[in-house]
């Protein structure tokens, strides 16, 4: 494999995830869940990418059309769900217009979403997009490109598929940030139209302080040089996505690596593998810069007029836990999950606790509204 490829494979692995972050250490409330690594059951033959809804194309306000799927809550057809898929209990029945929209992470697309929209189906109507330049949505110019961007084309997803009713939002890595964001821009959403939050593994800025691939100098080194490594390998477009497409040890190592914290299947690393190859690499690096330049701490206000809940994991090199701890001693009220054992991938290496978090802050919103 060529230097390019094998250079290509560490960063897509390493920073095709990454939304890093900073936080100081003061003692919070946390739900702690969890089971000890080696104590997961095999999925290997889970069917990843074949969760499916209608297909839309959003045109966002700069022109760039963003590729949405919609599952409808259709009540006269909702089966009896195997207890399995609803983390032991029967789901509430929501609001007739209750409108579920999730926001996926750098590198990524929306089938990162897949064990929550199996597990979540019926809870009402659930928006998956994939976000600018990512998986099926169109490229962003490139000066378009930052996290109030983000914002801004969120704001717009909700006006076109939620226009009316309670909103829920859920987001991942990045996909926090653009919540974030949209919580900056349109304040007045949140406690009105917004009646949920759900933030996994993400962080409200200070993203510059955190090492990547390597501990303490020698990763904030490796930082230093990797926007200037990404931008160079963004120049041979041709030979990096050759050898990035055909795959590599290292890259599934450091997927495998940087993504979880415990032992997963095998087909756990391919699908999250699968995605950050799918991403080209011009688009990582546009992308990279901006995480640099996040600091949404003081836009997190709105989130204390909903049911916000904060989810990161134990193990998470990306992401520690203490961002998740940040972001709570600025949203009094919001509840905190630590999963043990769990890397930046959460949402699909310990999906269940992750969707029984998720589950819990929806039943907590519609009881806001004296649904439940």
């Amino acid at each position: 494999m060529s230097k390019a490829g094998r250079t290509a494979g560490l960063i897509g692995a390493a920073v095709g995830v990454l939304a890093a972050g900073a936080a100081a250490g003061v003692a919070v409330e946390r739900t702690v869940i969890g089971r000890r690594s080696g104590q997961r059951k095999q999925l290997e033959a889970e069917p990843f990418g074949s969760q499916r809804g209608t297909a839309h194309i959003f045109t966002a306000d700069d022109g760039v059309e963003l590729y949405v799927e919609v599952d409808e809550l259709k009540r006269s057809r909702r089966p009896a769900p195997p207890p399995k898929r609803r983390l032991g209990r029967k789901l509430p029945l929501p609001p007739e217009d209750l409108t579920v929209i999730f926001a996926h992470g750098y590198g990524l697309n929306m089938d990162a979403w897949h064990f929550e929209r199996r597990d979540l189906a019926g809870i009402g109507t659930m928006v998956f997009y994939d976000q600018r330049s990512h998986g099926r949505s169109g490229r962003s110019p490139k000066s378009h490109v930052s996290i109030d961007q983000l914002g801004m084309d969120l704001y717009g997803i909700i006006e076109r598929f939620a226009p009316t009713g309670p909103v829920i939002l859920i987001g991942h890595s990045m996909g926090g940030m653009t919540i974030m964001a949209l919580a900056e821009q349109h304040p007045e959403l949140f406690g009105d139209r917004v009646i949920g939050v759900g933030l996994c593994s993400t962080s409200a800025g200070g993203l510059d302080g955190v090492p990547i691939v390597f501990p303490g100098k020698l990763g904030m080194l490796a930082r230093s040089l990797a926007t200037p490594t990404v931008a160079a390998l963004a120049r041979i477009p041709d030979v990096v996505e050759r050898s990035r497409k055909a795959g590599s040890d290292i890259s599934y190592l450091l997927t495998r690596k940087y993504s979880f914290g415990s032992e997963v299947p095998p087909a756990f690393t391919e699908f999250v593998n699968e995605m950050i190859a799918a991403t080209p690499i011009e688009v990582i690096a546009e992308f990279y810069p901006i995480f640099a330049l996040h600091d949404k701490f003081d836009s997190l206000e709105p989130l204390q007029k909903v049911e916000c809940v904060v989810i990161g994991g134990d193990k998470d090199q990306l992401t520690p836990f203490a961002h998740a701890e940040e972001i709570v001693r600025r949203v009094p009220g919001a509840e905190l999950v630590e999963v043990k054992n769990c890397g930046h991938l959460g949402l699909i290496e310990h999906h269940r606790e992750f969707t029984a978090a998720l589950l819990g802050m929806i039943e907590r919103a519609e009881q806001s509204l004296g649904h439940v």
